[in-house]
């Protein structure tokens, strides 16, 4: 599983071609999570990309039944949204005219690597989440430390 860390800034051009940073494509195994990318829309609605390979894994985990189920139900749009990109010689990928339309989008984004995926912030959206999030930083770390401390732990066990 690639980790995908990091932000970029990047334009949305008229064409809606975005390039993907190659310090986030080099993150990415492509014989392990796959060249293209799963474009979904976020809970947020920004959109998120997966390697594709790593997305379709994640989404194997999901329990099936042959009978329709209100939990299938209701996700049927996670599927219906999500499209295939898969990114040209230069590393772009475009957009589809639909996903941008749900989602929340600008011109400038900037491209943040969140663990498993990138997620395509509005630039200035992204600006006043960093400003507003950093006075409780430290107590973010705190909480990831204390976090990887108790799965560190369990597995000594």
């Amino acid at each position: 599983m690639a980790l995908l860390i990091g932000e970029f800034e990047q334009t949305v051009d008229a064409k809606h071609r975005l390039a993907i940073s190659s310090s986030l494509r080099e993150q990415i195994d492509p014989k392990e999570d796959g060249k293209d990318f799963i474009l979904v829309l976020g809970p947020d609605r920004h959109l998120w990309l997966y390697p594709d390979q790593y997305y379709r894994r994640l989404l194997a985990t999901l329990k099936r039944s042959p009978l329709p189920d209100r939990q299938t139900r209701r996700i049927d749009l996670l599927f219906a949204m999500a499209r295939l990109l898969k990114p040209d010689a230069q590393g772009r990928v475009v957009l589809p005219e639909k996903s941008m339309q749900r989602a929340v989008i600008s011109e400038k984004v900037t491209l943040v690597g969140v663990f498993d995926h990138i997620e395509i912030w509005p630039g200035d959206e992204w600006d006043t989440h960093v400003r507003d999030s950093l006075p409780t930083y430290g107590e973010v770390l705190y909480e990831v430390s204390d976090r990887a401390g108790g799965a560190v732990n369990s597995d000594a066990s």
